[in-house]
């Protein structure tokens, strides 16, 4: 199975999962959106691909082949493993800090929160091994030199990954602030994700996964008063000084 028909395939369940697994929420209730009624990683996520099995080789294939990118694309990876909002300005079209658009900032801190939730607690279910614990990579953001492969290694935090979370998190909730930019915003998600991948830190199951958390959690946000009323004032400060 190829790695755009196994993205949709995760995707699919992923989306009849968390539209079977509704919660309810509570208003003003702690720093997110979700505080005390998150969404249950349980009800969106399937495990990853078991150790050896077909997808669990693909895996291994994509990582491999995407640590032979150009240093462009890799220095790009690196920025993405580094910041956030700042890698999604662009797409944007306008800065996104708290002088220039503090009620967006605040909005994304808080959905950041909720969607953190959702992935750590699967992180700490699924535990799956990082590429760098299986595989002899070439290089790894993270570290000057790419380390040795574990023997059997049994535990990690690879699934879902938490950038790609946070990067579909943000750019869902920016299409919404800026809808004519919802396309620019969407691509940029997809290299963010990508960019885990060649950084050596994410597998591709992981990445989707975290696509389907964030459109999970962001799906739930609509349910808030307090979203819809942030995201109405986002958008009114986003027309206010427009994008560049």
């Amino acid at each position: 199975m190829n790695f755009r028909r196994q993205k949709q395939s995760v995707l699919a369940v992923g989306m009849l999962l968390a539209l079977a697994g509704c919660v309810h929420l509570r208003a003003g209730a702690g720093t997110g959106y979700l505080t005390g009624h998150e969404v249950d990683f349980r009800s969106v996520l399937a495990p990853p691909p078991s150790v050896d099995s077909p997808w669990d080789h693909a895996d291994e294939q994509l990582v491999e082949a995407l640590q032979s990118v150009d240093e462009a694309r890799l220095k790009s990876a690196k920025l993405d493993e580094n910041d956030l909002y700042p890698r999604f300005a662009a797409a944007f079209g306008s800065p996104i800090d708290r002088t220039t658009s503090p009620i967006l900032t605040q909005m994304l801190d808080r959905a950041i929160v909720d969607v953190e939730a959702t992935a750590s607690a699967a992180k700490d279910h699924f535990r799956r091994p990082r590429p760098y614990q299986r595989l002899q990579l070439q290089h790894l953001c993270a570290k000057p030199i790419a380390p040795k492969p574990e023997d059997h290694p049994t535990h990690g935090n690879s699934y879902p990954s938490g950038h790609s979370t946070r990067g579909w998190t943000v750019a869902l909730i920016l299409a919404r602030v800026a809808p004519d930019r919802a396309q620019a915003l969407l691509k940029r998600a997809e290299e963010y994700e990508e960019s885990r991948l060649i950084c050596g830190m994410h597998f591709p199951t992981d990445v989707q996964a975290g696509q389907v958390v964030a459109e999970a959690v962001v799906a739930h946000l609509d349910t808030s008063k307090d979203f819809e009323s942030d995201l109405a004032k986002a958008r009114k400060e986003y027309a206010s000084h427009g994008p560049e």
